[in-house]
Parts: C-alpha cells; sequence; structure tokens
C-alpha cells in the first residue's frame, strides 16, 4: 500500500514539475521530483535517460561525487555510450574528487573504458563501474549529455528496494548539480525540499523553484571548502533548550541525505545525551529503541537543540517533528544518535533533521541558505 502511494505522488508530482517547466520561459535548471522511502528514510528521485521509456529510480545523495546505477536493472538505452579512459569525461572524473579515481586493466589505455571507484555513501561501501553516457530528457530546455557510471548489482546494499542507484548531488566535476550547470553555462547551485512526500531537488535557483519571498527569508552560513566533495559547515556551539554544551567547537557538520538521524561523535553524543536527558526531566524515560538512545513515553513539549553556526546570532532550530521520533506504542525517540568515535565529521545531519527546510546551495560563492517552507512557497510549485 505505501509504495503503490509512493508511486502515485511521484507520477502527480513529476507531471506537475515537468508541466511548470515547460511554460516557464525564465527557467534555467532541472527540477525533479522526491519521495521518502519510509523503511529506510532514504529519498528517491528518477531521471530519463536515452530511449528507454522506463524512468530510473535513484537515492538522492548530496555527498554522491556522480549519478551511478545498476544499468543491467530494469533500464535498457541504444543510445547509451561507454566513455574511453582517454576522453575529456574520464579526465573529469579523475580531476579534484578523492571519491572516484579511474583505471584500467585492459593494457591498451587509448582504447580502454575509463573504469571508476564509486562509493555507496548509506553503507559506506565501493565498487568499480564504468563511465557512460547517454541523453537526459527533462522537459524546457530539453535534454543534455549526462555522465554516469554503471556499477555492479551488490553496490546497491543498504539502498531503498525501489532504487537502482544513486543521484550524485555534491561538489565534484562530475556530480549531477556540476554536469548541468556546465551544459547550461550557469552559476552551480543547487535547491533542496525534503519531506515525506513532495520533496524537490532542483538545479535552479530558490526564487525559480519557491518564489521571491523563500528565497528572501533564508539564512545563509558558509560552507567549507577541502571537504572532499560533501556538503560541509561549521557549528560553533550546540545548546539544549537554550543552555549552552560543554563541547569545544567549531565542529565540522556534514549534510547528509543518505543517513536517517543526526549522528553525533561518541564523546560529543555522551555530553549532549546527559544534556537532554536532565532538560527533558518532566517527560517519563524509558528503555531505548534501537537505534535511538533516548526515549521517553510522555506527551510533552520536548527541549529544542540549537546549532549556532558561523555566529552565536546564526543559529539552527531543531524541535518537534524534526527532532523526535514516534516509535510506536506511545513511545517518542530523540532522533539524535551516537554516531561512534571514528569519524571524518564530529557532526553529520541526517535526512530527518533536514526536512521542511529550504536548502540553497550556492556553490559559486560558497554558502548554503536555509529556512522553513511556508504555505505561499508551497503555492509556488
Amino acid at each position: 500500500m505505501a509504495s503503490s502511494l509512493n508511486l502515485f505522488f511521484f507520477s502527480f508530482l513529476s507531471a506537475l514539475i515537468i508541466s511548470k517547466s515547460q511554460i516557464s520561459d525564465s527557467f534555467n535548471g532541472v527540477v525533479f521530483s522526491v519521495v521518502k522511502d519510509l523503511p529506510t528514510g532514504q529519498y528517491i528521485a528518477q531521471i530519463h535517460l536515452g530511449d528507454s521509456p522506463e524512468p530510473v529510480k535513484l537515492v538522492v545523495d548530496l555527498a554522491g561525487s556522480i549519478p551511478w546505477f545498476d544499468c543491467s536493472s530494469r533500464h535498457v538505452s541504444s543510445s547509451r555510450n561507454l566513455i574511453s579512459g582517454s576522453s575529456s569525461g574520464c579526465l573529469k572524473a579523475k580531476v579534484g574528487n578523492d571519491r572516484v579515481s579511474s583505471s584500467s586493466s585492459r593494457g591498451d589505455h587509448q582504447n580502454a573504458d575509463c573504469e571508476l571507484l564509486v562509493r555507496n555513501g548509506a553503507v559506506g561501501i565501493t565498487a568499480r563501474g564504468e563511465l557512460n553516457s547517454d541523453v537526459m530528457s527533462f522537459g524546457s530546455p530539453g535534454t543534455v549529455d549526462l555522465l554516469f557510471a554503471c556499477t555492479p548489482p551488490w553496490l546497491l546494499r543498504g539502498l531503498a528496494s525501489e532504487a537502482q542507484g544513486v543521484m550524485g548531488l555534491g561538489r565534484a566535476q562530475i556530480s549531477l548539480p556540476s554536469q548541468l550547470a556546465a551544459e547550461t553555462n550557469e552559476r552551480r547551485r543547487l535547491t533542496v525540499y525534503l519531506s515525506p512526500l513532495n520533496g524537490v531537488v532542483s538545479t535552479s535557483s530558490v526564487e525559480e523553484v519557491f518564489g521571491v519571498a523563500a528565497s528572501r527569508s533564508l539564512v545563509y552560513t558558509p560552507l567549507l571548502t577541502g571537504s572532499s566533495g560533501n556538503y560541509v559547515i561549521n557549528v560553533k556551539s550546540i545548546r539544549v533548550n537554550g543552555n549552552k554544551l560543554s563541547v569545544e567547537g567549531p565542529l565540522a557538520a556534514e549534510l547528509s541525505t543518505v543517513v536517517p538521524y543526526t549522528m553525533l561523535e561518541s564523546s560529543i553524543y555522551a555530553v549532549f545525551a546527559e544534556a537532554y536527558a536532565k532538560a527533558a526531566s518532566e517527560a517519563t524515560s524509558v528503555a531505548p529503541v534501537a537505534p535511538f538512545g533516548l526515549c521517553f513515553t510522555s506527551d510533552v513539549e520536548f527541549p529544542a537543540v540549537d546549532l549556532a553556526l558561523q555566529s552565536e546570532m546564526v543559529r539552527w532550530r531543531i524541535q518537534g517533528k524534526n527532532l523526535m521520533v514516534d516509535v510506536g506504542g506511545g513511545v517518542r525517540c530523540l532522533g539524535i544518535v551516537d554516531g561512534g568515535s571514528s569519524r571524518v565529521n564530529p557532526i553529520v545531519m541526517g535526512g530527518l533533521q533536514l526536512e521542511g527546510l529550504i536548502l540553497d546551495f550556492d556553490l559559486g560563492n560558497s554558502m548554503m541558505g536555509f529556512g522553513q517552507r511556508t504555505r505561499s512557497d508551497s503555492a509556488s510549485l
């Protein structure tokens, strides 16, 4: 039933968004509808490649270096082309990207295929894939030649059951936003809005997708450079119910759409969990339900969590549905979990905490804007 409902919304939103792009003369980017896969907490978009009537369903990955999928599964296109190891496309895949490397075991480098090391960020596994190209169609302005990797079926492990691969939206030269910006000569930009049913990923500006009012309401914070293609921001401090935690900052926080809940490095989580349990003392604590560390039964207003970014005046507030998870039986758990002790970044912001926010990744200026979506913004779609 849930799958059928998701498919209905997928079809409805795709038709709605493509119609918008076909009638808008000022439309300079591409809009993809996104729905949430409830069992995994991942978000799925779809693209249309070549002459195949079947769309390719991909898990949205903000850290992904390149679009990739299992080309043998439910998608056959006669216009797909294998990219050679000596081509400009293969060279582009190598430059400034530590998540994708190129090699060949065919001996003759001039005629060899371009082999890439591709990563599944949901479970942290990698596999070799072959660089291909095909025509991606999306209404106005029409079509573009898209580079992507064909990967073995086992790389799909840990992804949503209906997904055939990953939509790489990171900062690498062969990520989807970078490729589309190069085709249209537009500034690299990515607009993201996550929601269980009507999410959006777009290479258009926030103003084009959600309107002027939404664009002007966003608050901006710098994106850290040299972050391996990920979108990373600085967190100056963490507050629970207004009280600042004794955690030394700044802390690098990576934004992720393949991790369902925000993860804190273990030493930070220990301080955070103790502070939150104390702040939520009016609630009745119960045995935690995995993967959560703090769970309650009381129907009270739970304390908010504030992340101070480049200054104490710029804060990202996490509360309500972005903070507490209903696990059934009247139990609600804190949707911020222990991420272990060996993390590249001490904070990983998960999908639940990103839902309901309009995110504007202005890659040309290395800034990220964020703000709540309002009803008037909804009318823009």
